[in-house]
Order: structure tokens, then C-alpha cells, then sequence
């Protein structure tokens, strides 16, 4: 199929390979009309909007930060007003049933959550059985950290947060999700340049690092644990 998240009109990525990883990822949670999806950070909503239209699912999408009602909008712009709901909410506590969807995916998101291990026992209770769960976002390599990225002071943040796609496998496995499909995008570092005509900020530690410790990853599992 042709990429609808390439597609967007005026996009807004919240981060480097936002809409190119969207559609592996999608894919992925081999998703069908009529099923009730959750995103974990909605950003502007255009993911969640462009789902909701091209799949025929359902998206309940969370997010913290930005605007419920930005988001809600550029459903309506969509035609697909009633099939997406912006909810602010917590993913380390969610307000929502026991296996009350069929696939929850998170795009650029679940690495900046405070507590990930409570925030992925939470999204094993609210996934039905055998429905999956995938993550696609900047991921450390196993590479050493390059000479001299130390010095930026935002590397101090990406040390905080990112880990590899290893430790985010072992975090799906513990929680008794069998692992479908796990690599870093070859495109990565290309994606993070592409990403300058939207954000330039930290450009030199990207320029820097030049794809060498920053990646970006993708990780799914199947829940087949109860």
C-alpha cells in the first residue's frame, strides 16, 4: 500500500522518523477494521487521525501535553471526528478496563516515560490476548559513545532516557509479550537529518554523533501471557 503518513498534509512530527516509522510499525500490529486502538503520546494527532482513516479502526489516543482540542481537530479535518478520542491520561495509570484493546503502539513516546516497567504492566492489562504491543523510537546503539558527545549538555538527557533495543525486547519479554519484530531502521541517522527542515535543535550533537551511538528502533510483541 502507498504510505498515508508520508502523505500528511502540513505535518507536524514530534521527532526524527515520526511518519517514516509509522507504517512498519502499523503494520506490524497486523491491525483490522473495527478494532479499538490506544497510542501512548498523541503529539499533534496526525498519526492517530491518519490510522483511524485508512485502517477503519477505532484510536483512544493519550497524551499530557499538547492540546486535546488541537488534536480532536485534525481528526474533524479527517472525516474521522467520532473514531479518535484524545485523553489526557497517565500510561503508568491508565482509566481504562482490563483488555479493552486490541493493539497499543507508541510512537517516539514510551522512551520519555518516567517509570517504563509500570507503564508497561499497565499496558499488559488494558491489551487483550494475543493483541500486540510496538514501540518505535530513538534507541542507543551497542556502538561506544563517540569522542566528544559527552561535552553536549544534551547528552545528558539522551543518557538519561534511551536505551537499546535490547534492554526495550527484554522489557516486552518480561512483561510476557513474545517479540514478532525487533531491528534499528537503517535510515535512522538519514531520518534525523531529513527532520532539520522541521527542528534544528540539536543539530550539532546530531551532526556530532553522526548515527553512530543515536539510532532509531522499532520493538513488537504478541501478548501471550494473561
Amino acid at each position: 500500500m502507498n504510505n498515508p503518513f508520508l502523505s500528511i498534509q502540513n505535518p507536524t512530527p514530534v521527532g526524527a522518523g515520526s511518519y517514516e516509522m509509522a507504517l512498519p510499525l502499523i503494520t506490524a500490529l497486523e491491525l483490522k477494521p473495527g478494532m479499538r486502538i490506544l497510542e501512548i503520546g498523541a503529539g499533534t494527532g496526525q498519526v492517530a487521525a491518519t490510522l483511524a482513516k485508512h485502517w477503519g479502526v477505532t484510536v483512544i489516543t493519550l497524551e499530557l501535553w499538547e492540546s486535546l482540542n488541537f488534536i480532536q481537530e485534525c481528526a474533524s479535518e479527517q472525516g474521522v471526528y467520532n473514531d479518535v478520542l484524545a485523553v489526557k491520561a497517565n500510561a503508568e495509570r491508565m482509566p481504562f478496563p482490563d483488555e479493552a484493546f486490541d493493539a497499543v503502539f507508541s510512537i517516539g513516546s514510551f522512551f520519555m516515560i518516567e517509570d517504563r516497567e509500570q507503564a508497561l504492566k499497565e499496558i499488559t492489562r488494558v491489551t487483550r490476548a494475543n493483541g500486540y504491543f510496538g514501540i518505535a523510537e530513538p534507541m542507543c546503539t551497542l556502538n561506544p559513545v563517540p569522542i566528544g558527545l559527552g561535552n553536549f549538555d544534551i547528552f545528558k538527557s539522551y543518557k538519561k532516557w534511551l536505551r537499546t533495543l535490547d534492554w526495550n525486547r527484554n522489557l516486552l519479554q518480561s512483561q510476557g509479550f513474545l517479540i514478532t519484530e525487533s531491528f534499528y531502521f537503517s535510515e535512522g541517522y538519514q531520518w534525523m537529518l531529513d527532520n532539520f527542515r522541521y527542528y534544528d535543535g540539536e543539530k550539532d550533537f546530531i551532526l556530532h554523533d553522526a548515527g553512530r551511538w543515536l539510532g532509531l528502533g522499532l520493538a513488537v510483541g504478541k501478548k501471550v501471557r494473561r
